[in-house]
């Protein structure tokens, strides 16, 4: 079982991408000890009552030698513009780490990821921390979509792993033209039986668990959601999964029971949960 652990922790560094991407990079040895790709932490942006929870953030990334964790988001409202206006010095609340992980990929599968909006950060550290577990870059294909350019989120950082990286838009004003799923389809005709780790939003999560059940590959999905609590007292992250036996689409979705994002996800197997809608 990993550890968590709770306290203040200080930022050592801020970095803007655009007046609503940041990147802050925290003093926190104890997690970064203890932190695996897809796991997330629990962040209070304020001291005051206002925000009243704090957010779940997927860990960008997190290095056992220096003691840093960082995590890669975007302003959405009042609590990531508050975690936005905090300077290097500042201290802010973090738990974590938190939930489960990627399985760790090996073999000689190919691996392919896939990430829309703010679902990068997750991907970006399986990739980095793969690579340096010795799966060659070219190994890797990468894709990361966004509604259009200015919404892309720190691809740059995709280029220095040395992936097989694809930019997609919708609007094709950056890259491939057309959604993740269109170019997680196209991609998936140059491989033999890959591995799929995706992370998005869950319009884009269906979809890829969609075409991951019609062409019978495994793949791992890394849910969006919010957590009020983020250790599994509130159940109000709860997803209907089908039962582990019955993995796939079917006529009759009464039979399912219910599993929280934050403590049995946020990563889930291909064909394990039901999409209502």
């Amino acid at each position: 079982m990993i550890n968590k652990y709770s306290g203040f922790y200080p930022i050592v560094a801020k970095e803007a991408f655009s007046n609503t991407i940041f990147k802050l990079a925290l003093k926190a040895a104890d997690i970064a000890r203890n932190s695996q790709p897809g796991q997330f932490l629990q962040i209070k942006s304020s001291d005051s009552y206002i925000p009243l929870w704090p957010r779940p953030f997927s860990i960008y990334d997190a290095d056992p030698e220096t003691g840093l964790i960082s995590v890669l988001f975007k302003v959405f409202g009042g609590g990531t513009a508050l975690l936005a206006s905090k300077s290097p010095g500042e201290q802010i609340h973090i738990f974590g780490p938190l939930g489960n992980y990627f399985p760790r990929p090996h073999g000689e599968k190919d691996i392919v990821m896939a990430a829309g909006g703010i679902g990068l950060p997750p991907l970006y550290f399986l990739a980095k921390r793969s690579i340096e577990n010795g799966i060659p870059p070219r190994r890797i294909t990468f894709i990361a979509g966004a509604r259009t350019q200015s919404a892309l989120l720190g691809e740059k950082s995709l280029f220095e792993l040395g992936v097989n990286l694809t930019i997609c838009t919708d609007d094709g004003s950056a890259g491939f033209k057309g959604n993740v799923v269109n170019a997680l389809t196209a991609h998936l005709k140059n491989h033999n039986n890959p591995s799929v780790y995706a992370c998005g939003p869950n319009a884009m999560l269906h979809g890829v668990d969609s075409l991951l059940l019609e062409k019978k590959l495994d793949g791992y999905l890394s849910l969006e959601a919010l957590m009020p609590c983020g250790y599994g007292i509130c159940s109000g992250c709860a997803v209907k999964v089908r039962p582990s036996a019955d993995r796939g689409p079917t006529d009759d979705n009464r039979d399912y029971h219910l599993k929280r994002v934050c403590v049995d996800g946020p990563i889930f197997d291909s064909g394990e949960v039901i999409w209502d809608g």
